[in-house]
């Protein structure tokens, strides 16, 4: 089973460095990180993602479709009804609530073999970690749903 690990900052560049804490461990071996985004909501509110993938490989299970699904039904559930069935509403409203103007959020999908890896680095930062347990169907059913939408 996989995992949606959202870590929430009061500052718009603290995701950045979180990611870069994590892409040392991988430099160092300690896990392979396959998909991680990173969002920025501005003063205004507008909202900037940052996919982040490996270009030499082909491009993961989450591609860049699927991560602007979960990022769109992880902040904009409200208006997209995409999240139904796949994300705890609880889950939801903690991460909207926490993506404040002026702050980021660091999205990582974790395999539980590197959870406790990743969770230990994430959890030196000055965050709010937020996570959501995503079943083998989650990615299937998001991009069921997301083609429905567009």
């Amino acid at each position: 089973m996989e995992e949606l690990v959202i870590v929430c900052f009061d500052d718009k560049y603290k995701a950045e460095e979180a990611l870069l804490g994590l892409l040392k461990l991988e430099q160092k071996s300690l896990l392979a990180l396959d998909d991680a985004a990173i969002v920025v909501k501005s003063a205004e509110g507008k909202i900037r993602v940052k996919a982040y993938h490996d270009l030499t490989e082909p491009v993961p299970e989450l591609g860049n479709e699927l991560w602007g699904g979960i990022i769109s039904s992880v902040i904009f559930h409200r208006e997209l009804k995409i999240a139904q069935g796949t994300f705890d509403p609880d889950f939801l409203t903690k991460v909207e609530e926490s993506l404040k103007p002026g702050s980021s959020a660091l999205f990582v999908l974790l395999r539980s073999a590197e959870s406790e890896i990743v969770l230990k680095a994430l959890s030196d930062v000055e965050g709010e970690i937020l996570r959501a347990p995503l079943s083998e169907s989650a990615p299937s059913k998001l991009r069921d749903d997301l083609s429905v939408v567009n």
